[in-house]
């Protein structure tokens, strides 16, 4: 009796003991193929991410790949096929991906992916203009004339930018006053390295009529000018431009003016001798605005020629003088025939006014054409700012390699889900 107790104690020992076996056994196998699963998950985050596009990162500094869900899941489902293969019979189930919100054409993850390939820190270094070189230009174009361009006519090339064709820019006024902020060339690098990467990006990377940013073939030659106008026709964004300096350098050289006394008594005793009496209140005025119209047009041929031109010029920074302005149209159109008459027969007496022919020599001081652009692209209004700028990105990388380039089809994270065993990982990735 004792003998056949002591058996079946021993049978449910070694049974109990058994069970505990297997169920180490199949908690160890458990615990292998969760930590197999998360280990290779985490190595395969990173394969699918170093599959950037290198042409992205060696023009723009912007990491990102090309895929969609589909691709993914293959990829994915490939990884999982091989590392799983003879090991622990492992049961494999469905793999699904989930790009949503990595899109690199959207703005907010364009806007990231900008500042983590391309350091704020280093902005205020991109603003010293040696990067930049002078367009070279056909002999026969004066300055101020624009340069041969390009334009873009094709509807799905225009219906897939990211801007949409949005609308938007910028006031003169507002020009106006921002330059008159600035004040001079370290102004204008200052206020931009402190807009962050958005305007060292676009200062490095983005061509204007006058310069060129690199020796990379660029669509659009006035991209600045895209910038601020938003047209796919590179003679609309020169002109619009050309249009709101012209009317920012005027108001500026009038303000110029003004403030200049020995200017101010050359305006006022010219008009007493072509207009004596009340009316020569209006010739006076009549006389500045010429002179800051001519002043203005002096300056846009130094612009376009790389030069640069004072915000505020002083009395010895003016290109033109009070004899070229009465010779002018604009003067002598707008005077009566007696006017114009006591002109001509004042004529020596004018010549002889100290500082009446007075001109600047070669300007050396002052803002430069883009310098000019980048206070209107800091004054737009940021998400226009951005949108156009992913627009260039777009534009060129299907002019340099892809005819099908589109952001949106690019990816700066990737999200996925694994089946195995039963139980369920996720991974979730992106560039840092």
């Amino acid at each position: 009796m004792k003998r056949g107790s002591s058996t079946v104690f021993l049978a449910m020992a070694f049974v109990t003991f058994a069970i505990c076996i297997a169920g180490s056994i199949g908690v160890s196998r458990k615990l292998t193929v969760m930590s197999e699963c998360q280990a290779f998950g985490r190595v395969w985050t990173k394969a699918i991410l170093s599959e950037y596009d290198k042409h992205l990162l060696d023009d723009y500094c912007l990491m990102a790949f090309w895929g969609n869900e589909a691709e993914v899941n293959k990829k994915i489902d490939s990884y999982l096929d091989y590392s799983a293969a003879g090991k622990l019979n492992i049961r494999i189930g469905s793999t699904a991906s989930d790009l949503t919100g990595y899109e690199l054409g959207d703005p907010a993850n364009f806007s990231t992916a900008l500042k983590k390939g391309f350091a704020a820190s280093a902005a205020e270094s991109f603003f010293s203009g040696d990067s930049r070189k002078a367009r070279q230009t056909d002999a026969e174009t004066e300055p101020g004339e624009s340069p041969e361009g390009r334009s873009i006519g094709n509807t799905v090339v225009l219906d897939t930018l990211p801007s949409g064709g949005i609308r938007g820019t910028v006031s003169g006024d507002l020009l106006t006053e921002r330059a008159r902020s600035l004040r001079d060339e370290e102004g204008v690098r200052s206020a931009a390295a402190s807009a962050g990467t958005e305007a060292a990006f676009i200062w490095k990377y983005f061509s204007s009529c006058v310069t060129v940013a690199d020796d990379k073939p660029h669509y659009l030659n006035n991209e600045l000018e895209y910038v601020i106008r938003g047209s796919p026709d590179d003679e609309v964004n020169y002109t619009a431009c050309r249009r709101r300096i012209f009317l920012m350098r005027n108001t500026l050289n009038l303000v110029s003016l003004y403030k200049d006394s020995t200017k101010v008594e050359l305006i006022s005793t010219a008009a007493e001798l072509i207009t004596p009496g009340p009316l020569g209140a209006a010739t006076q005025v009549l006389i500045a605005e010429a002179w800051a119209a001519l002043e203005t047009e002096e300056d846009l041929k130094t612009l376009y020629s790389n030069g640069r031109v004072p915000v505020i010029k002083t009395s010895d920074q003016w290109q033109t003088d009070l004899l070229s302005v009465l010779d002018s149209n604009k003067v002598r159109k707008e005077l009566d025939e007696e006017s114009r008459q006591l002109l001509d027969e004042n004529r020596e007496e004018l010549n002889n006014l100290p500082g009446a022919g007075k001109v600047a020599e070669v300007l050396t001081e002052g803002l430069s054409y883009d310098e000019h652009l980048m206070i209107m692209i800091m004054c737009l209004n940021k998400n226009i700012r951005l949108l156009r700028l992913m627009d260039i990105v777009q534009i060129n990388m299907k002019f340099r390699y892809y005819r099908d380039f589109n952001l949106m089809e690019y990816y700066t994270g990737v999200r996925y889900a694994i089946t195995a065993d039963g139980r369920n990982y996720v991974f979730e990735d992106s560039y840092r």
